[in-house]
C-alpha cells in the first residue's frame, strides 16, 4: 500500500513538474593506488550553452592562497580577482587560453578579466611563488569538482564517456583525458581510475622575462 502511494506521488510529481530532473548519478575518481582523487574536474559534453556566462565569478586571495583552488567557469565568463589579504599580490598567468597579469595590488581590481577561450588557466603570484590556482574554462559542458572522497555528483542520466582533468595528470598540468563509464559499484557509483604524476616541485618563475 505504501509503495503504491509513493509510486502514485512520483508519477503525479512528474506530470505537474515535467522539467524537474529526478535522476542523479555519482562518479568517483581513484588514483593508481586506489586512493580517492579530490580537486579533479569531471565534465560531460553538452550541446546546450550555459546561461551563467554573464555572471561574474570570483577568484579570491586569502591567507596567501587562491580561493577556490580550482574555479570552474564557462567560456566567455568574467572573473574578478579580489585580494582579501592585508598584503599585496601580483597575479599572472602564462597559459595560452588567457595570458594576463594584475600588477601589485590590494583590494579589488576595477575590471574583471574575460576568459573567452576554453582550457586550463594556471595562476601564480609573482611575490609568493607557492601560490598556485586554476581556472577551468568549460566549453559547452557540465563540469563538477570532485570532493575529498573523489566523488562528483551530476543530475540526469549517466553518459557513456566523461572527461577528466587534474593538475597531476601531466607535468604540464593542462592535460584532459576521456574515460568510459564501465565500472559501477553495488551502490550505483561509477568508478574511474586515473594515473597521477608525483606532486610537482614548483620552480621559481621568471615573471619579468615573460611580461615586459
Amino acid at each position: 500500500m505504501l509503495m503504491a502511494k509513493i509510486k502514485w506521488f512520483c508519477t503525479l510529481f512528474i506530470i505537474v513538474f515535467p522539467n524537474v530532473v529526478l535522476a542523479q548519478f555519482n562518479i568517483q575518481l581513484l588514483d593508481q593506488d586506489n586512493n580517492p582523487v579530490s580537486q579533479a574536474v569531471i565534465s560531460i559534453p553538452t550541446e546546450s550553452k550555459s546561461n551563467s556566462a554573464s555572471q561574474i565569478a570570483v577568484m579570491d586571495q586569502v591567507n596567501r592562497a587562491f580561493v577556490p583552488h580550482i574555479l570552474v567557469i564557462h567560456q566567455g565568463q568574467h572573473v574578478s580577482f579580489p585580494n582579501s589579504d592585508d598584503i599585496r599580490h601580483h597575479v599572472y598567468s602564462f597559459s595560452e587560453p588567457k595570458p594576463f597579469e594584475i600588477k601589485l595590488y590590494k583590494g579589488t581590481p576595477t575590471q574583471p578579466k574575460t576568459f573567452d577561450k576554453p582550457g586550463i588557466v594556471i595562476l601564480g603570484c609573482n611575490i609568493h611563488d607557492h601560490m598556485v590556482g586554476y581556472v577551468y574554462v568549460a566549453e559547452n559542458e557540465i563540469a563538477t569538482i570532485t570532493d575529498k572522497n573523489g566523488i562528483a555528483v551530476f543530475d540526469g542520466e549517466a553518459p557513456s564517456t566523461v572527461n577528466i582533468w587534474h593538475s597531476r595528470l601531466s607535468k604540464s598540468e593542462n592535460k584532459i583525458i576521456s574515460k568510459p563509464l564501465e565500472n559501477q559499484t553495488n551502490s550505483g557509483v561509477w568508478q574511474l581510475t586515473a594515473h597521477l604524476q608525483p606532486p610537482l616541485i614548483k620552480k621559481q618563475r621568471k615573471f619579468k622575462a615573460r611580461f615586459k
